[in-house]
């Protein structure tokens, strides 16, 4: 008997309205419920209709079921528990200052530590979290496992309302998130906890009863703090967890969260068939999905930009500190920016045609003939400025000034020719030509103006000489270049050829990026070599790049990289081989070491602050010793015998210390059969970051029970020497005098950081010292003209006197105190307000050129460094106690009081049409406070 339509209909929905239901009722889990339903539509003989709609219901449990997950991923919850946290927050911008009584300002917001809760009752409390199993087994394999189950109930509180969220942005570009809170027990003691929230596993870590210390350190190292703690309020009691978790809002329209709202969703199916759309549920349903990370994506990224923007500042110092940390990086003789003086009187000779030198295709300079005076040029063998070499060759003076023979300079054309001298008198090429020129007997000077009448017809005077200037005025590059490029192929010397090749790669060196990726040393030398290379229609010079690179990196000390050369190449002059084999591994790795010194993930070893004394040892290594064992044992017993404080008492000596055993670790990679590779291979930041985890001497991580340990960020040259001496060693060596060795090195680190400990000790009324301003004197100033309080230990640093501190002081003493006194000084004679404040900072400003630059006095048993027109006033005391460094007092302007205003400062205030011709200084005899 066939039933009618609707009575079929109705009894195939009474039907599936059942199943649903028992399907429901068997299942635990959304998944289980499909499978549930799928069964018991193979079973029964549904219509097509019906099987239609249960497909598409499930379906749509599918894709419910993903947006579920994706409401409740570890990271989503996290939101989810931020976005409830309406509180206001502060964006911390100095650190320093934040953490200074951070203990007091988290004393009245400290929340009550709730109820303990179990395993289970943690589960549960958070149960949209994933890794909670996982994370739970990382718990328990800690030292302090009881104790960080114990604390298990504190987890959602840190979440719901952190004291200090932290946002830390890692080199992938991923967030990481930490939540700090504070607690207090019933007897009122502060217990610290922090959360690690790392992309979709928010509980990467817990660490109850946090370490004071250990939490600074993560406050110091973010990119972005936001500060909840409102000070002088009392934090709400917050004894319980919440019973409730919200969620983020569930965009889909309609959600299959209970079994009520299915058995209405079937009802609903059964009623109307649902309309088609361009889209299935499945690929709507992802397509949103898309939509909606991608838009948290972008919010995420904004909101992260933002507050970045923030940080700028104290970005640019760290890296300024970082600069200067690391011994002052290119800090080297072609750098010395060359000052040309007043121009000296010269004859210009236009019927002359111009004379050209060519230094490749893009430079190419016009010379000038002119007739000097002879007394007004100056020759140079002093290593800087103008002067590429390091060597006076006598011998071709006396050959000038004796033998002169005019077919060898006349007419060659090039540097060869005739002398090339700036406006001022200086020589960029020829110094030895003048030198012997200005020394002629009668017979060399007779056959040189002899010369000069038949080459060029020109008379000259007795004491005239006829030279070349460059056409147009050179700026401080294009005078390197040219001194540099006149020696190329004429060195006397490898210390010349050094030299040649800095200054001539000089202007690239500077743009060079502070990484070079390469897999081996070969691709290492040529990326250099091409990075190096400003004349694309010649091929890259792998080897005078990368020796230019070495030498950049080396810093202005007593046994700097360009006069060493010279002193070893002699010493090995019975050897050279061995010689050759040192220098190759140093240059072949130029860029290993300058990849090391701008390596960020390890921003305190200074490398380049040892870097031409660890050459210096290296070569003195090889020739002194046979075998690596022999250098290792003499070593040993140097400095395991005699490592005590006596040792340590000048830095200069525990600096020498360390680059020597540095020195010898890294002179025996020159043993190997391919040294630069070998070294190369060591230098690796990679390799480095696993040989300090093997052998125990740092990790990714500080283990927190261990006070000794170190995170990598944490190591210093200490730590790398150790390194060294361990890597390429056979496993499991047993060599008792490498242990020996090793074991001094703790002890030198332990003195060394004692030292500094001691060096930083200053009066607490100075306040906060910004440390990241140390040997950065103008950048000190700057900063203390902004705070307008604290102090920079070792702002400067002059040789003879040490460093010297910057204080903002006050009214009577330090940088204020200047300020005020020459500013009340100015409007004493007659400048307004506006001017007087300007002149004031003209003097400041000058400080760092003046230390610099400056000679040291002692007037009248008051030290002080004098430059020009400025005195600069030291001391040493505070309270009639000595300090570990001087510190600056005062400055002020030393000339005439019946005179006219000296000429720099005045010329400065004239610039901005502050400049009077009145004011003038009381007698510079006047006590100075």
């Amino acid at each position: 008997m066939k039933l009618p339509k609707a009575l079929n209909e109705a009894t195939a929905g009474a039907a599936l309205k059942y199943h649903i239901k028992r399907a429901l009722e068997r299942s635990h889990s959304i998944s289980e419920f499909s499978k549930q339903l799928e069964l018991s539509a193979q079973k029964s003989h549904f219509s097509n209709n019906t099987l239609k709609i249960i497909e598409e219901l499930n379906n749509g449990v599918k894709s419910a079921s993903e947006e579920i997950k994706e409401a409740t991923k570890p990271s989503n919850l996290v939101k989810s528990i931020r976005e409830q946290d309406t509180r206001s927050f502060e964006v911390i911008e100095d650190k320093e200052a934040f953490l200074q009584g951070i203990e007091e300002k988290l004393k009245d917001s400290a929340t009550p530590l709730p109820k303990g809760m179990s395993v289970e009752e943690f589960k549960q409390s958070l149960e949209s979290v994933e890794n909670k199993d996982r994370f739970l087994d990382h718990l328990e394999t800690r030292d302090n496992s009881q104790d960080r189950l114990k604390f298990l109930s504190l987890i959602e509180h840190i979440l719901r309302e952190p004291h200090i969220e932290i946002f830390i942005k890692d080199k992938d570009g991923t967030i990481k998130k930490e939540y700090i809170k504070a607690f207090k027990d019933e007897n009122k003691t502060r217990l610290y906890m922090l959360i690690t929230q790392d992309n979709d596993t928010i509980l990467r870590t817990f660490i109850p009863k946090l370490n004071e210390r250990y939490m600074r350190n993560h406050v110091r190292n973010a990119d972005i703090i936001h500060s909840f703690i409102q000070p002088n309020r009392t934090a709400k009691s917050d004894n319980a967890l919440s019973d409730v978790v919200v969620y983020e809002e569930n965009t889909t329209k309609k959600p299959l969260t209970s079994q009520e709202d299915l058995l209405k969703t079937s009802e609903n199916l059964n009623e109307t068939t649902p309309k088609p759309t361009n889209l299935s549920p499945l690929e709507q349903a992802n397509a949103e999905k898309l939509a909606k990370l991608e838009s948290e994506r972008l919010e995420s990224e904004k909101e992260f930009l933002k507050a970045k923007e923030q940080e700028q500042a104290r970005k640019a110092a760290l890296k300024k500190k970082l600069e200067h940390e690391r011994g002052n990086a290119g800090n080297i003789e072609s750098q010395t920016k060359i000052e040309v003086g007043e121009d000296i009187p010269t004859q210009r000779q236009e019927q002359l045609p111009k004379s050209r030198v060519r230094l490749n295709e893009r430079e190419i300079y016009d010379l000038n003939y002119a007739i000097v005076k002879a007394k007004d040029l100056k020759p140079s063998f002093t290593t800087g400025g103008t002067q590429k070499r390091t060597d006076m060759n006598e011998e071709q003076i006396k050959s000038i000034s004796q033998n002169f023979d005019p077919k060898k300079i006349f007419g060659s054309g090039g540097f060869e020719d005739l002398p090339i001298i700036l406006h001022d008198g200086q020589v960029i090429a020829g110094n030895h030509r003048i030198q012997g020129m200005l020394n002629f007997t009668p017979k060399s000077r007779y056959i040189y103006e002899k010369a000069i009448k038949e080459y060029y017809h020109i008379d000259l005077k007795p004491d005239e000489l006829l030279v070349r200037i460059p056409n147009k005025r050179l700026n401080n590059t294009e005078i390197n270049n040219l001194a540099a490029s006149s020696n190329q192929g004429r060195f006397n010397s490898e210390s010349d050829h050094a030299i040649a090749v800095l200054s001539h790669y000089e202007a690239k060196l500077k743009e060079l990026e502070k990484t070079l990726d390469a897999d081996s040393i070969y691709s290492l030398k040529n990326i250099v070599a091409k990075n190096l290379n400003f004349d694309k229609a010649t091929h890259p010079n792998v080897g005078d790049s990368n020796l230019a690179l070495l030498m950049f990196n080396m810093p202005r000390t007593k046994t700097q990289g360009i006069e060493l050369l010279n002193r070893w190449q002699k010493e090995f002059s019975n050897d050279i081989k061995s010689y050759e084999k040192v220098k190759k591994m140093f240059v072949d790795n130029a860029g290993s070491f300058h990849n090391l010194i701008h390596d960020m993930n390890f921003p305190n070893v200074s490398l380049n602050a040892y870097l031409s004394d660890i050459m210096d040892r290296s070569f003195a290594n090889l020739k002194n010793y046979q075998t690596t064992s022999e250098s290792l044992k003499d070593l040993s017993e140097k400095f395991y015998k005699t490592s005590s404080l006596e040792m340590f008492e000048k830095s200069e000596q525990s600096t020498s210390d360390i680059s020597e055993i540095l020195g010898g670790a890294i002179a025996r990679f020159a043993r190997f059969d391919d040294p630069s590779k070998a070294l190369f291979e060591a230098l690796r930041s990679d390799n480095i970051k696993k040989g300090l985890k093997e052998f125990k001497i740092a990790d990714v991580t500080k283990d927190m029970f261990n006070p000794d340990s170190k995170e990598f960020k944490d190591i210093d040259i200490y730590d790398f020497t150790h390194y060294l001496l361990m890597v390429n060693r056979e496993p499991n060596e047993n060599n008792p005098t490498l242990k020996r060795l090793i074991e001094a090195v703790k002890d030198m680190q332990k003195e060394s950081e004692k030292g500094i400990k001691q060096k930083l000790e200053a009066p607490s009324e100075w306040g906060h010292n910004y440390s990241e301003f140390k040997n950065d004197g103008l950048g000190a100033i700057n900063k203390l003209l902004e705070t307008k309080k604290g102090f920079v230990a070792g702002a400067f640093h002059k040789e003879g006197l040490g460093d010297i501190d910057l204080v903002w002081g006050n009214k009577d003493y330090g940088l204020e105190h200047i300020l005020k006194r020459r500013e009340k000084q100015a409007k004493n004679k007659g400048l307004n307000e506006q001017q007087a404040k300007e002149y004031a900072l003209n003097i400041a400003k000058t400080i760092p050129e003046v230390i610099e630059k400056g000679v040291k006095v002692d007037n009248n048993g008051r030290m002080a460094v004098e430059y020009k027109n400025i005195r600069v006033g030291l001391n040493d005391k505070w309270d009639n106690q000595k300090l570990e460094n001087k510190w600056l007092i005062s400055s002020y302007e030393i000339y005439n009081s019946e005179s006219e205003p000296p000429s720099l400062l005045m010329a400065q205030l004239q610039g901005v049409g502050l400049g009077t011709p009145k004011l003038t200084e009381p007698n510079p005899t006047t006590k100075i406070k």
